[in-house]
């Protein structure tokens, strides 16, 4: 589908329930990149999305560096001190934000990834390599077979996974920085991911992609509801990565069957052409 104009909640609402996501299980992959502004799925946002799904919902992300607010050289080396700073970080995110509040409210679950791979308590490497080959060939990084949370992969094959993208548009020059895609990143463990973005981020977007949609139904939205992210060289706004401006009040959403074609319908509406892109050019047609 097209990026389009969502006027109210009642009308997100028929849009989920003519998807089919009025039954559950329900697990919604958020957007907590970071504390900056439109960086993140805001309470709002997903209060209008949870309001129109069966409770209960479970949100899961994975710990990130770019929700610290100390800078990454001062993180202790210390293994046990680093994860502990880390954990520091996403509770003062959540209670920054709001987002605390909302995840006491009943049905509504969190479920940190990278917390589940420090603890093991993963599926079957093997088992989730087999079924990504059958399906989508080998992965580029093996190791992201052995990332999937057990608590999720036991709810196969009923639960449906949202992956509930904010809406930021690339610049022209940002490399492999997507939309859709980007967001399942996120469910890479380790807070830095830095790995990734050294050795092959394409790839690595292209396989936690693999991974997730091998085993589960995943349903793409990318939401710019409230606001969007626009990457701009001279943007009014600046995270660690870039400038950016934040467009606000278009109430826009995109969905639709085949993530890259959406990522390109986005890009396209705000006048980027992403089609170049390593990304797209593994992924289109895949999934």
């Amino acid at each position: 589908m097209p990026i389009s104009e969502v006027g109210s909640s009642s009308e997100l609402a028929g849009i989920i329930h003519d998807l089919g996501l009025h039954a559950g299980p329900i697990w919604i992959k958020v957007n907590w990149t970071s504390p900056h502004e439109g960086m993140f799925t805001t309470p709002s946002i997903l209060r209008e999305f949870l309001a129109a799904l069966p409770r209960p919902v479970v949100l899961v992300e994975g710990h990130s560096v770019g929700r610290l607010l100390v800078r990454i050289a001062d993180l202790p080396d210390d293994d046990d001190l680093f994860r502990e700073a880390v954990r520091e970080g996403d509770r003062a995110f959540l209670r920054s934000t709001g987002m605390d509040e909302l995840l006491e409210e009943p049905g509504i679950g969190y479920v940190n990834a990278t917390e589940q791979v420090w603890a093991g308590d993963v599926a079957s490497p093997g088992d989730v390599a087999a079924a990504v080959e059958s399906r989508f060939g080998k992965l580029h990084f093996e190791e992201l077979a052995g990332v999937v949370p057990a608590v999720l992969y036991r709810g196969r094959p009923q639960v449906t996974l949202i992956n509930l993208a904010r809406m930021k548009v690339p610049a022209e020059d940002s490399g492999d920085w997507s939309l859709a895609l980007k967001n399942m990143f996120g469910l890479i463990p380790d807070p830095y991911r830095i790995r990734y973005h050294r050795e092959g981020l394409a790839e690595a977007i292209f396989d936690i992609n693999r991974v997730y949609r091998s085993l589960f139904k995943v349903v793409d939205f990318v939401e710019g509801l409230d606001s969007v992210v626009v990457y701009s060289d001279d943007g009014e706004f600046k995270a660690p990565w870039g400038r950016y401006d934040i467009v606000r009040g278009g109430r826009l959403l995109a969905y639709g069957a085949e993530p890259a074609d959406l990522e390109l319908e986005v890009a396209a509406h705000f006048g980027r052409d992403l089609s170049g892109r390593r990304l797209m050019q593994l992924a289109r047609g895949i999934f």
